[in-house]
C-alpha cells in the first residue's frame, strides 16, 4: 500500500520510515512547515511545570526556553520527552494517549499551574479539576502551496496519514480542488477528533488507538485485514 505522509519535516522523515518498516509504502509530500512565532517568555514562578505537546515547542522556542528550564515538564510521547531533556528539562512524566493525559498526570505529580508551549492550532484540552493550563503560542505550521505534481503524487497513493486536525481539513479540501474522488482513499488518523475533521466520503477510516505512527500503522494494517481497502464502507479500528 502506498501510504501518503503530508506532515511538516523533520516529523515527515521519521514518520516515513516507521511506514517502510511497517511494510507499507512511504510517500512523501509535505504540505507543511513549522515555523517560530514571536512571543514572550511568562514569569516561570506563576507556574510548577511545563506541559509540552509536540518537539516542534522546543525545536522552535530558541534561547527562551532557558527562563523556563527550572520548571519540570509532562510530556506527550516518548520523542518531545527526548528532545525536552536533550534542551536540559526535566521530565516529570511521558504520556502516550495524548494532551488530556499528560495533564492528569501532572495533576496526579501535584502540579496545578502548568504552562503550555504549544502551536498556533491546537485541540481545546477538556477540564481537569484544579489543573489550570495556560497556552502560550511558539510555532504555527504553515501551509506549502503544493508543488505543480502534487495531485498525481497524490492521486498514485491509496491512503493517507492524518497526524492532526488541521492536516485533514487541509488534505481534503486539496482533494476537492484538484478534483480527486475521496472514495479512492483510506485515511489513517490520529485519533476520532481527526478523522471527523476529515470529513466524509472516503473510502474507509482507520483511527489509531494512541497518537504515535506505531498505533496509527497498526489501525492501517488491522483495517486491511478486514478487508476495507476497495469497498465502501468504513471502518474504525
Amino acid at each position: 500500500m502506498r501510504l501518503l505522509i503530508i506532515r511538516p519535516q523533520p516529523g515527515n522523515d521519521a514518520s516515513a520510515s516507521r511506514v517502510q518498516a511497517a511494510g507499507f509504502e512511504p510517500v512523501q509530500l509535505p504540505l507543511f512547515q513549522v515555523e517560530p512565532v514571536d512571543w514572550s517568555v511568562p514569569d516561570p514562578s506563576h507556574y510548577d511545570a511545563l506541559l509540552i505537546t509536540s518537539a516542534n515547542a522546543i525545536r522552535q522556542g530558541d534561547d527562551a526556553l532557558s527562563a523556563l528550564l527550572s520548571l519540570p515538564v509532562h510530556a506527550v510521547g516518548a520523542h518531545s520527552a527526548g528532545i525536552a531533556a536533550k534542551a536540559g528539562f526535566t521530565i516529570a512524566t511521558t504520556s502516550t494517549s495524548g494532551a488530556n493525559e499528560a495533564v492528569a498526570a501532572a495533576g496526579s505529580a501535584g502540579h496545578t499551574n502548568l504552562l503550555w508551549l504549544a502551536g498556533e492550532d491546537r485541540s481545546a484540552l477538556e477540564s481537569i479539576s484544579d489543573v489550570q493550563v495556560e497556552p502560550v503560542t511558539v510555532y504555527r505550521s504553515a501551509t506549502l502551496q503544493p508543488a505543480g505534481d502534487a495531485r498525481a503524487t497524490v492521486a498514485s497513493c491509496e491512503a493517507v496519514a492524518l497526524h492532526s486536525i488541521r492536516a485533514a481539513q487541509y488534505f481534503g479540501t486539496c482533494c476537492d480542488s484538484w478534483q480527486l474522488d475521496r472514495a479512492a482513499f483510506s485515511i489513517a488518523a490520529f485519533s476520532p477528533a481527526i478523522a471527523a475533521a476529515a470529513g466524509e466520503g472516503w473510502r474507509a477510516v482507520a483511527v489509531a488507538a494512541a497518537p504515535n505512527d506505531d498505533a496509527l500503522l497498526s489501525a492501517l494494517a488491522a483495517l486491511g485485514k478486514l478487508g476495507a481497502t476497495g469497498s465502501d464502507k468504513e471502518y474504525r479500528i
